[in-house]
């Protein structure tokens, strides 16, 4: 078997993996994060905001998904902050 076809498998395999309690505990997290809330409040009446605020939302919810890994100690603490879009 080549190599590309073991590497597809591999990912394939991965794809269908089943969610774990931490997946789900750091979805539940992400969604009742506060900054996540507001900027999700804040889009919901309004399509131009929703539009122009997809990089921000997005920044948002991946610095909750790392905070709530950290606090399970599934992600080393400290790092590079991540770049935030400009607003």
């Amino acid at each position: 078997m080549s190599r590309s076809a073991v590497l597809a498998l591999l990912a394939l395999l991965g794809a269908c993996a089943p969610e774990t309690p931490v997946d789900r505990a750091c979805d539940e997290a992400v969604d009742n994060d506060p900054t996540v809330k507001t900027l999700i409040m804040k889009g919901l009446g309004n399509p131009y905001f929703l539009d122009n605020s997809q990089d921000e939302l997005k920044a948002a919810k991946q610095q909750a998904r790392l905070a709530c890994l950290r606090r399970r100690g599934l992600a080393p603490p400290g790092g590079v902050e991540r770049q935030k879009p400009i607003t």
